[in-house]
This record gives C-alpha cells, structure tokens and sequence, in this order.
C-alpha cells in the first residue's frame, strides 16, 4: 500500500503551504496593525501642535456658524479625552464647558499668555460662548513636514502586495524542489534504460519511496530482472545446444565409424568366411539399432522440450499399470537370467491423472538404466509401489555397480553417463533419464536417485494421486 502519492504530495504541499501563508500573513498584518496603530496613538498624544490646530479649525468653525451644537451636539464630548493636553478653551455662560486645564492656565498667567491666544466671542439666545485658543506656533520641527498622519491602515495594501509576492517566491521555490525531487528519478530511469539498451543487465536502480515513481522504478527493476534471466536462459540454452551438438555428433559418428569399418572389411574380403559375414553382419545390426534408438530419443527429448508432445490424460489405477510393466519386463528379463520382482506396499487404492503411453516410456528407461549397470552374477531388479502424504510412490532398485555421490545430482542431465569415456558401450544414449524426469514433471512429479557406489542403485518417483 503507497504512503503517499505524488498527486496527493502536491495537494498536501499547495494547501500545507497555503494555509501557513494564511497563518504567517494573519499574524504580520496584526503585528503590523498593531505596530501602526500604537505609533498613530502615541503620535496622536503627543502631536498637540498638529490635533490642536485642527481640532480648533472645527471648534472655530462651529463657534462661528452654528455655536448651539457645540453644547447640543457630542463634539465636545467625543474629544474628551484630550482635554487636558489641548491649549484651548471654551465658556458657555461663565461656564467651563471644555478646557478646564487650560482655563486655569490662562486666568492664573493672563498677561503672559493674552498675547499668544485667540479669543472669539458668539451669543447664543443671549448667552455669551467665548473661544480661548493658543495660537499655532510654527517651529523647525513642524516645517516642511506633512499637513497630517498617514491613516494606519492606508500601507496595508502595499504590505499584502509584498506578502503575495513572497509567497509566489515560496510557492514557486517549493515547486521547483518538488519537480526537482520528480526529475532526479526521471533521469536515473533514463541512464537505466540506456545501460539495459546496451546490454548491461546488471545496472540496478534504487529508489525506497512508496509512490508512483517507485511504482516506475520497480517495473523497471523487474523488467531488468526478467531480461536478465531470460539472457542467461538463452546463454544456457546456446551452451546446451552447443553441448547437444557435440554429443549427437560423438555418440553419432561411433557407430557409423564402426558400421563403416565393418563394411569395408567385407568389401575388401576381410570377412572371407559366412560365419565373418554374418558376425560382421550383426554388428552392423547392432549399431544401426543404437542409432536409431538414439535418433528417436532425439527425437522424443525435442518434442518434450517445445512442448509439442501430446499427453491423453485419464485416471488409471496405478497398481494394475506397474502390473502389466512387470509383466512384459518378466519375460524378456527372464531369458537373460535377470531376476525382476514387483511388490504393492500400500493398502490403499492409488488412482493418479496421467498418460499410460508416456509413464510407460519412463519406466522403460528406468528398467534399460539399471540394466545397463548390473555388473553382478547375480542380478536383480526390485520395482515397488508405496503412498505417502497423498503421493504414489514408485521405486527401481537394483544390484548393480552404484553411482559416485559426487556424480549422483548429475545423471538427468542430457548425454551424462557415469563412465566418463564417452562410449556407448552400456547401449545407453545417455538422455534417458532426461526423458524420464521430463515425462515426470508433465505429471506435477518428482524423480530422484540415491545410490551406494559399488552396491545398489535406487530411482524414486513421486507423483501426486488423483482425488
């Protein structure tokens, strides 16, 4: 199961990156606001040149035009807050409606101040409203300097703009680290494919994440791994063949030589009697036979080997079947003083799914194995039947000469025999036992040899019984 995919890694990094541009540009623009907003204030307490002017242009304006406001209306009250710190003052009535501080001020230091205020006088309804104001006093501080404070929030725009651009940077850096991240496989893929295109199977390629580029990198690694087996399948099939040649060509050219020999000497009246002739005469038999049972031996493992062999499958009891093999094996064993016994070991009824013509075969080879190594006076042949865990067992022993362990694993290979001269003296073409472990294997079985060198040879079959 992936951990994650790139699809999902792309969505997770746009929203993951998203929502702290969010976080990071809420958080700025408080601190931000926040900073601005307590610079405004403290500005605004302490620039009484600049709120003082301007809040006497309203007050003035109202004294003038329409004074009754000023004690109807919330103006005054609005800027409570900034009485004490204004130099201005108003009297209703012989009444300090704002600016007590500076009131007092002004009574207690009159002639000092007289000439540095403004004073307008109104009625209202008949009752008089005077405005004592400082006047502005313009110093090096003030000139040149703005009318008025920036509003708090008139930078915020050009801030958010800052903040989009940087996180365009920062959207468009993770993006590059990512498809850095996807390129950087892509290009390992790439020399991969160059390396398997030029024949070098043995370039590997890593690459431990769980997502759609290790999805590539394992279809990759296992197409490399396929196409390396099948090149050392065909490197093994290229030195089997070599190899076949070679002992077709061996065990071929020793009989022809000998049936050509034989001929000639007839044709040159070296056989000069009819008992030469006719000795002459079998031994050319003799040879034309092993040729031609080496032919369709041949002909048989080829046919095995491209699958082209047919199998008629049915369910048979294999008791009767090893039965009726005992029995044509008896007779023609018995003639040549070899003893054959078969014995049932099972009390269980073995039926298996098989071809009777082909087990046949097998078996055939079997018994001319072991007949072609019994070098004892006494020579025996034991065939017997067992079940075990589901499995019929069938197993040739005999008395014969035995097989080296060191040779043992050896003998289903094509044109092994145990005497390493190459002849075929023992009338064996030597792929018999390659027939029968391919005739096995068409049947979902096994064959194995154990042999004591010098005392007995045993061949073991294990086939799976029909339920």
């Amino acid at each position: 199961m992936k951990s994650h995919s790139l699809r999902k890694k792309a969505m997770m990094t746009f929203l993951v990156s998203s929502i702290v541009f969010i976080i990071l540009i809420t958080l700025a623009s408080r601190v931000y606001i926040d900073y601005v907003t307590s610079n405004f204030i403290e500005n605004r307490e302490f620039s009484n040149d600049f709120i003082s002017g301007e809040f006497s242009k309203i007050i003035r304006f109202y004294v003038e035009k329409d004074p009754s406001k000023l004690v109807s209306s919330d103006i005054l009250t609005l800027y409570s807050t900034l009485e004490d710190k204004m130099k201005m003052t108003i009297v209703y009535d012989d009444v300090v409606i704002y600016g007590k501080t500076f009131y007092v001020e002004y009574t207690e230091n009159e002639a000092q101040l007289k000439e540095t205020v403004e004073i307008f006088t109104t009625d209202i309804e008949g009752k008089s409203m005077t405005l004592i104001q400082q006047r502005p006093v313009p110093s090096s501080e003030t000139k040149g300097a703005p009318k008025g404070l920036p509003v708090p929030f008139r930078r915020i725009d050009q801030f958010a703009t800052f903040a989009f651009v940087g996180y365009l940077v920062v959207i468009i850096m993770i993006f590059m680290l990512f498809i850095n991240r996807i390129l950087k496989p892509l290009e390992d893929v790439k020399l991969a494919a160059r390396e398997i295109k030029n024949g070098n199977l043995n370039f590997k390629i890593e690459y431990t994440k769980k997502d759609e580029i290790g999805d590539v990198f394992d279809a990759i690694e296992e197409m490399r791994n396929e196409l390396k087996e099948a090149s050392e399948v065909r490197l093994q099939y290229e030195t089997n063949r070599n190899e076949l040649l070679s002992n077709i060509t061996h065990d071929l050219k020793t009989p022809i030589t000998s049936i050509k020999g034989y001929v000639e000497g007839i044709i040159d009246g070296v056989a000069d009697t009819p008992e030469k002739i006719q000795k002459y005469a079998k031994t050319i038999y003799k040879h034309s036979v092993d040729m031609d049972a080496l032919i369709n031996d041949l002909f048989l493992m080829s046919k095995l080997d491209v699958d082209q062999m047919v199998f008629n499958f049915e369910r048979f009891n294999l008791d009767e079947f090893l039965t009726d093999c005992y029995e044509d094996f008896y007779f023609d064993l018995s003639s040549h003083q070899i003893e054959i016994k078969y014995d049932n070991l099972s009390d269980v009824q073995m039926n298996i799914e098989g071809d009777r013509q082909t087990l046949k075969r097998a078996m055939i080879n079997l018994i001319q194995n072991s007949l072609h190594h019994l070098d004892k006076e006494e020579k025996r042949i034991y065939l017997t039947l067992s079940s075990d865990a589901g499995n019929a067992i069938i197993k040739v022993r005999d008395n014969g000469k035995g097989i080296p362990e060191s040779e043992i694993k050896a003998i289903f290979k094509r044109f092994y025999r145990v005497d390493d001269s190459r002849s075929s003296g023992y009338g064996g073409s030597g792929i018999g036992l390659s027939i029968v472990e391919k005739i096995i294997e068409k049947h979902q079985g096994t064959v194995i040899a154990k042999s004591e060198f010098g005392k007995w040879t045993e061949m073991i079959i294990t086939i799976p019984m029909a339920e």
